[in-house]
């Protein structure tokens, strides 16, 4: 078996295989305009949860629509939102 070793990213800062060029590493952090890490994993762990107690309640079966009908109403919220 081969070890392969990666250089370190300089958008995530791990070592992985290199990014295609023109695309962005998945793993980068995300920023806001004024430079602050945008933490998403509270919000995604949170949602994760509720729209799987809603798929047991309501005993849904076409979860890619349930999910895809999510998706539409999150986009169409964050398109309104105004601080």
């Amino acid at each position: 078996m081969t070890h392969m070793s990666f250089p370190i990213c300089s958008s995530c800062g791990l070592s992985h295989p290199p990014i295609p060029q023109g695309t962005k590493c998945p793993m980068a952090k995300e920023k806001s305009p004024s430079g602050e890490e945008i933490k998403y994993e509270s919000f995604f762990t949170s949602l994760k949860s509720i729209l799987t107690s809603q798929i047991q309640t309501k005993n849904i079966k076409d979860t890619n629509k349930f999910l895809g009908n999510i998706i539409v109403s999150i986009t169409k919220f964050a398109e309104d939102y105004k601080e």
